[in-house]
């Protein structure tokens, strides 16, 4: 499906079509136009690049770069900034770009697309495993002072903050857990209906 204003003409196609694009078309540019963040930690699409459009100057200088006669497919979390980016690359004289519809959410919310979602290098893998390790080493020890707390008698407003840093550490340990697990632990529809039942149970 084409998208026309006065001036722009880009392709919106599904997560399904998005896939088959990427079989297709060998040197086929994936931009990701979501923030740094996003782009680092909520998953992305495998070989990805990252120009953030919240960003419009770098945006702007960064894609001016790139080669015109090139095909693009461009996506954000929801479908609602790619669609302005492509716009915009319109207007600055690229012709072949394709926008998914839904963004990678949808695309993460399809069991049948799984395996484009990029995965942690070793390295990076044992530097989050190490990263959640020392988070809950210093859990451990916020729990073993409460006890101490608990042994000596003290007041229980205090032990109440204490406890109430441990929950706040315990909810950051489970964000980076679910980042690993977005990036390293769905290799199977099973997985990915896990991945959505514990993001779930986190939000509620």
């Amino acid at each position: 499906m084409k998208n026309e204003t006065m001036t722009t003409i880009y392709n919106s196609i599904t997560p399904q079509e998005t896939k088959k694009l990427i079989t297709k078309e060998s040197d086929l540019v994936i931009i990701d136009v979501r923030t740094e963040k996003e782009f680092l930690y909520e998953g992305r699409l495998d070989g990805a690049i990252l120009i953030d459009f919240e960003k419009p100057r770098i945006f702007k200088r960064e894609i001016k770069k790139l080669d015109r006669k090139k095909t693009y497919l461009i996506y954000c979390a929801v479908g609602h900034i790619s669609k302005e980016a492509c716009i915009e690359m319109t207007d600055l004289g690229f012709e072949n770009i394709f926008e998914m519809k839904g963004g990678l959410k949808s695309w993460q919310q399809d069991l049948d697309l799984i395996c484009t979602i990029s995965k942690l290098n070793d390295e990076e893998i044992i530097e989050a495993r190490k990263s959640i390790i020392t988070r809950l080493n210093k859990i451990e020890g916020q729990v073993k002072g409460m006890k101490k707390m608990l042994l000596n008698g003290e007041y229980c407003g205090d032990i109440l903050n204490q406890s109430l840093a441990v929950k706040s550490a315990l909810n950051s340990t489970n964000q980076e857990i679910m980042e690993m697990f977005s990036n390293v632990c769905i290799t199977s529809e099973e997985h990915k209906k896990d991945f959505f039942k514990y993001l779930k149970k986190l939000m509620g």
